[in-house]
């Protein structure tokens, strides 16, 4: 029988878990509930993980106790009691394996990159940029939409709303987001902070009024949200250069850099101000799309144990 390795990718949403043999085949693959060990209780967010390996073993027909390698790639990583008592829960189950837990970036980073040098550039509801070289990573964003989290769908979101007050009160330029947001989101100007902060209107609803102002920039030309858009491009840039500096000189051979994320799909003003900065400060670089998913890059972890 051949070894048994075991990648989970776990986020706010959902937990993907892969078991794979020793070349990275996979044999089987199960999929649960959320799996954020900072947003929810981590004995929650372990019986989501739980769920979703116990559905990979039974199709791949092995049993815990053969796994001799698991890499949990989660949300909320950053919180260290978290980390650890999640860790110690997989370790009570994968008795025979060598058990890390690392952020869901990590994950994100190695499928895309297939584990070979480059940065990644996540925009999604949250935005973080993520690199490796050969002896080193660095992070940067991922502080959350209470500290900064330009470049993400919820900063994306925010601006839009704040544009909307700020017409509203003869502050700022008329905008076709006045009425595409009070279509999506079913309210008008004077409603939108008693929504915000009462919570009728959370950070995951803000976050899909991206989607609107991504409309309101391509199909009505709205120059509101084109700016919004380009600043959102500008702030990915920023993050990606910080990691690039760090990991990277003009001497080094090209390597790639992955976008990841459902904002990056908002279109031209915010992808291309992205590239314009990402050929100064790495011209060598290049854009290119994830080659594995992040369950995989999780087995890929799992792999160099």
């Amino acid at each position: 029988m051949s070894k048994l390795i075991l990648g989970l990718d776990g986020g706010g949403t959902k937990v993907i878990a892969r078991v794979a043999d020793e070349t990275g085949a996979t044999l089987g693959e199960g999929v649960a509930g959320a799996c954020s060990i900072s947003a929810m209780p981590v004995a929650e967010a372990f019986a989501s993980a739980r769920a979703a390996f116990e559905m990979a073993l039974s199709a791949a027909g092995r049993s815990a106790g053969e796994v001799t390698a698991v890499c949990a790639c989660v949300a909320g990583f950053s919180v260290v009691e978290n980390r650890l008592a999640f860790q110690a829960m997989l370790a009570g189950v994968f008795v025979n394996a060598r058990v890390v837990v690392e952020g869901d970036f990590v994950a994100a980073f190695t499928g895309a990159t297939n584990g070979a040098p480059g940065i990644i550039v996540i925009a999604g509801t949250g935005q973080v940029a993520y690199g490796e070289n050969s002896a080193a990573s660095h992070k940067a964003g991922g502080y959350g939409y209470l500290i900064d989290d330009a470049g993400s769908g919820y900063g994306v979101g925010r601006a839009a709303l704040a544009a909307v007050l700020k017409a509203a009160d003869g502050l700022g330029e008329d905008t076709i987001l006045t009425k595409r947001i009070g279509e999506a989101a079913g309210l008008a100007p004077g409603e939108i902070i008693a929504a915000v902060y009462g919570g009728a209107l959370d950070r995951v609803s803000i976050a899909a009024l991206s989607k609107v102002v991504a409309d309101a920039a391509n199909d009505d030309g709205d120059n509101v949200s084109q700016r919004i858009l380009m600043q959102a491009g500008g702030a990915l840039a920023q993050i990606a250069e910080a990691v690039s500096r760090r990991l990277f000189t003009a001497d080094d051979p090209p390597f790639p850099i992955v976008p990841i994320g459902s904002l990056w799909l908002a279109g031209d003003y915010l992808r291309n101000v992205f590239v314009r900065s990402a050929n100064r400060f790495a011209p060598q670089a290049e854009i290119l799309e994830p080659v594995e998913p992040p369950v995989q890059g999780a087995v890929l972890r799992a792999l160099r144990l």
